[in-house]
């Protein structure tokens, strides 16, 4: 983001925040923001006017709205003067963002239509088109079935139970480890991820995340990093998820207060630093289970954690 455009996103997260009265999870938030962007957290106060004048492209003026739809989730709720301040700050900057009517969703408690809103739009979807359209409602079973207890497929399951005999330092043998430890299931089994979801615990892998909530935030904001398609989708779900406690995934149980700002940003900057999109569709893991995990994170550019 460039420093003008970083301006006027601490402004925007300030003026959301005094909106009704400023929280000291939303100042957290604006600090940790101010230090990753390089500006100081004590900025002037908004001026409409002048933002609509300032010269920020479009993708920055995007995520200037992304940030202000982000700080009114701060402080685990969300008011009607939040939402106003952000429509008035997304308007003065001529940006259409979709999570501006999701926000005022969950300010009036809207959650069903929320969900169908997000349901829409988010990267499952095209899961569930593309299967359409190549297996017809078999190939939406084996996505939805093994949610049920169903679709279970012992062959497919028994080549990724396979990955256990590889040597311990190899990408799959860490997978295979990953989902005994986690006892979730391999694709095949009943209660299994679905082959298509693979690319998520492979996510979990490379990043070195558990699967603890306060872990599953921080994997999904490092999806968010690497994420080529819509990465405030991502964080979106995953803040409302995991710290307004609105259940929006049918794999986790909702928790309240777990967005640690300086985890979060800190697991998205890994993820930015990637050199591919794991959850674009076609990404195939298969090509790295053989070979040695570190050499894969490096291939792949995953920072340390």
């Amino acid at each position: 983001m460039k420093p003008a455009a970083a301006r006027v996103a601490l402004e925007a997260m300030r003026a959301v925040a005094r909106a009704d009265g400023e929280t000291e999870t939303e100042t957290r938030l604006i600090e940790v923001a101010a230090g990753l962007l390089g500006v100081d957290p004590a900025v002037e106060p908004l001026d409409l006017a002048a933002i609509a004048h300032a010269p920020l492209d479009a993708r920055d003026a995007r995520r200037v709205v992304q940030a202000a739809i982000l700080t009114a989730l701060m402080d685990g709720e969300v008011d009607a003067s939040e939402v106003r301040a952000v429509r008035d700050i997304a308007k003065a900057l001529g940006v259409d963002e979709p999570r501006v009517k999701n926000l005022e969703q969950v300010a009036t408690g809207q959650l069903k239509m929320l969900w169908m809103d997000l349901a829409r739009r988010s990267w499952a979807r095209n899961v569930f088109v593309d299967a359409l359209k190549k297996e017809g409602l078999g190939g939406v079973w084996k996505i939805v079935g093994p949610l049920l207890g169903g679709a279970t497929n012992p062959a497919l399951a028994q080549r990724y139970i396979a990955l256990g005999e590889l040597p311990e330092d190899t990408m799959g043998h860490a997978y295979f480890q990953f989902v005994m430890d986690g006892e979730l299931g391999f694709p095949g089994e009943a209660k299994g991820v679905p082959e298509s979801g693979v690319w998520h615990d492979c996510a979990h892998v490379l990043g070195g995340f558990g699967i603890e909530p306060d872990e599953e935030i921080q994997v999904v904001s490092f999806i968010a990093g690497f994420s080529r398609q819509d990465p405030f989708f991502w964080l979106f779900t995953i803040t409302l998820q995991f710290h307004l406690g609105i259940g929006v995934s049918p794999y986790s149980a909702p928790e309240r207060g777990l967005f640690d700002p300086a985890k979060v940003f800190a697991a998205f900057e890994r993820g930015a630093a990637m050199t591919e999109d794991l959850s674009e569709h076609g990404w195939d893991p298969w090509k790295y289970f053989e070979r040695p995990l570190a050499e894969v994170r490096d291939e792949l550019n995953v920072p340390a954690r």
